[in-house]
């Protein structure tokens, strides 16, 4: 399981990094001089450089625009208005915060003031366990099906306690890139509503999902709410524009518990209010990235199912790929020796609670990604080799 400890002691490799959080800003320090390296681990659409730099100047290059607004009491209302016209929810409904990690350490706090259990998925991305237990949280994880990445409603209704406080969920799911449909949030939700605890999901992929306008799980129920972000999808991690979509009750209590969102920018707010009400270039952006991208992953994950490598099939949406490897038990040990023999870097699934699988991010260069699969097919071939 995903460890929930806040301080790690000093690793002799990366890979000795139990979560993933730790593990990645190691490997980035890693990375550096690294010219050649084949990095096929990243989770997010890349940048889109040009539009956000349109953007930028059109708020600031020339006369001052009118987007630029006091945060510090509901958030900037252009963007608060654009989200609310987005996700078909009332401005009451929306509370901007500097990014999804920001908006489930606030939705925490206020629901863990006195302590708590609180049932994680798992796998899982590690932050979601991490700051439920720093904002007092004991943590029990709810495994998701081997395979299919679903919920079974039954589990998750016998391990509910008494003292049960928070479900903590993301859709699509981080690290396999699943996708819950509406009739299975909603069978997590009766049993939640039956319970009286709050079910919390991070969306922040789940605009890679149909027709790229989903509805956010907070409008299936007051027992839901939702926390989402430019950054994944979007490419848009330079702005820290954030929300929560709640009850605007839970709301309330949620600012009570965490008085004003302090971190806030003015400045990259201005500039996100342009982008959700021009949004059309953005969506285009991460569509073209994934038009060309995933026929590329799709052939060369074929292949290696083919070859017996891996096994798992790419999920309808997203950008990530949590395949199995097919006879490895410690995918630590191989992300490892990927990485020190053949300078290939895979997130291994230890550091999501998950051991046997890899995650693939697929969001960057489609020339970075046609070369990088087949030298991490050639390099599966050779492992196997090696350990027969």
């Amino acid at each position: 399981m995903p460890s929930t400890k806040s301080k790690r002691e000093s690793s002799s490799s990366p890979f000795d990094e139990q979560d993933y959080t730790t593990w990645i800003r190691s490997m980035l320090r890693q990375l550096r001089g690294e010219a050649t390296a084949h990095v096929l681990f990243d989770s997010t659409i890349r940048e889109p450089t040009d539009l956000l730099v349109a953007k930028a100047r059109a708020a600031f290059a020339g006369e001052l625009t009118d987007r630029y607004q006091g945060v510090f009491v509901d958030g900037n209302p252009f963007v608060v208005e654009a989200l609310a016209k987005r996700y078909s929810v009332e401005p009451a409904q929306i509370l901007c915060t500097t990014g999804a990690t920001s908006g489930m350490a606030m939705v925490m706090k206020a629901c863990l003031q006195q302590g708590g259990h609180v049932l994680v998925e798992t796998p899982c991305f590690d932050l979601l366990p991490l700051l439920a237990t720093q904002a007092g949280g004991e943590i029990e994880f709810v495994p998701r099906r081997q395979g299919s990445f679903t919920i079974d409603p039954a589990d998750l209704a016998r391990r509910i306690r008494r003292d049960t406080k928070l479900i903590v969920l993301t859709n699509l799911h981080n690290p396999s890139g699943v996708l819950l449909s509406e009739d299975a949030m909603r069978a997590l939700g009766a049993v939640a509503r039956a319970a009286g605890v709050l079910i919390l999901v991070d969306e922040v992929y789940a605009d890679f999902a149909p027709d790229h306008h989903h509805r956010p799980a907070a409008l299936l129920g007051d027992e839901f709410i939702t926390v989402g972000s430019l950054t994944k999808v979007f490419g848009l991690t330079a702005l820290k524009c954030g929300w929560i979509i709640g009850d605007p009750a839970r709301l309330k209590s949620i600012r009570a518990a965490h008085p004003g969102e302090l971190g806030l920018s003015r400045v990259s707010h201005a500039i996100a209010a342009l982008v959700l009400e021009d949004m059309d270039p953005f969506e285009a952006h991460w569509c073209a990235v994934l038009a060309e991208n995933r026929p590329v992953l799709e052939a060369h994950a074929k292949r290696m199912r083919e070859d017996g490598l891996i096994a798992g099939e790419l999920p309808a949406y997203g950008c990530v790929y949590f395949p199995e490897l097919v006879g490895v038990l410690d995918t630590r040990a191989l992300a490892a020796w990927l990485w020190e023999t053949h300078r290939i870097l895979v997130a291994p699934g230890e550091v999501f609670g998950r051991a046997g699988s890899i995650r693939i991010g697929f969001g960057g260069k489609a020339d970075a990604l046609g070369r990088g699969l087949p030298a991490l097919g050639a390099a599966l071939r050779a492992y196997h080799d090696l350990n027969r």
